[in-house]
């Protein structure tokens, strides 16, 4: 039973913390604040997570897991369905946009390392690197470039949905913009990827 408990008491400050930081930052969240709104006390806070700091490590761990596991459970080998897939959860879900930001803006270029989530990212280009070995994707092109610019596709409307808004005339989770951006990508992403990869220009356009 206490073990159920300690569970429960963690899923929720970390479901607190998570709204606190995507709000406020690292800075601005209060430890009050994420405390009351998982109904515990800053004492057993502490006790779980140590510090502030290392709570928002654990959210965005526990974020990216969270992505992994949906992304193993729906795998998808085709390059432009995952650009597609990526930008609809990007929309959707501007807290985990807010807190990378969160993160480059008060660390800067003090972010600490996090061996899951770096790993994580660089499975993704080590991936790359073997579909390069394969032939399917040119040698000539650096993975870890490939793997920022396609990153970069799709989460940049959701970290400056100021500039999605000047540029569209839609905000960035405005449906019709979701539609709108998702059939960009599908007709223009075989475009961009066929000199990154064996996709053919015209296969979906």
């Amino acid at each position: 039973m206490r073990a159920r408990d300690a569970t429960a008491t963690k899923d929720r400050i970390l479901s607190a913390a998570t709204k606190e930081f995507a709000a406020k930052g690292i800075s601005g969240a209060r430890i009050d604040a994420i405390a009351a709104r998982a109904r515990t006390n800053k004492r057993m806070l502490y006790y779980y997570f140590g510090s502030k700091s290392e709570l928002f490590r654990e959210v965005l761990r526990t974020q990216l897991t969270a992505r992994v596991t949906r992304s193993r459970e729906q795998p998808t080998t085709d390059r432009v369905e995952r650009l597609v897939e990526r930008q609809a959860l990007h929309a959707r879900d501007r807290e985990w946009v807010r807190l990378l930001t969160w993160e480059a803006l008060e660390s800067g270029r003090q972010v600490p390392d996090d061996g899951e989530r770096e790993q994580w990212y660089r499975a993704w280009v080590d991936d790359l690197r073997a579909a390069q070995a394969a032939g399917d994707v040119p040698d000539d092109v650096d993975a870890g470039q490939l793997a920022l610019s396609e990153l970069a596709l799709t989460l940049f409307p959701a970290a400056f949905p100021q500039l999605t808004r000047w540029i569209t005339g839609r905000t960035v989770t405005d449906p019709d913009f979701v539609t709108e951006r998702q059939a960009f990508l599908a007709t223009v992403g075989p475009r961009l990827l066929s000199v990154l990869g064996k996709v053919e220009p015209s296969s979906r356009s």
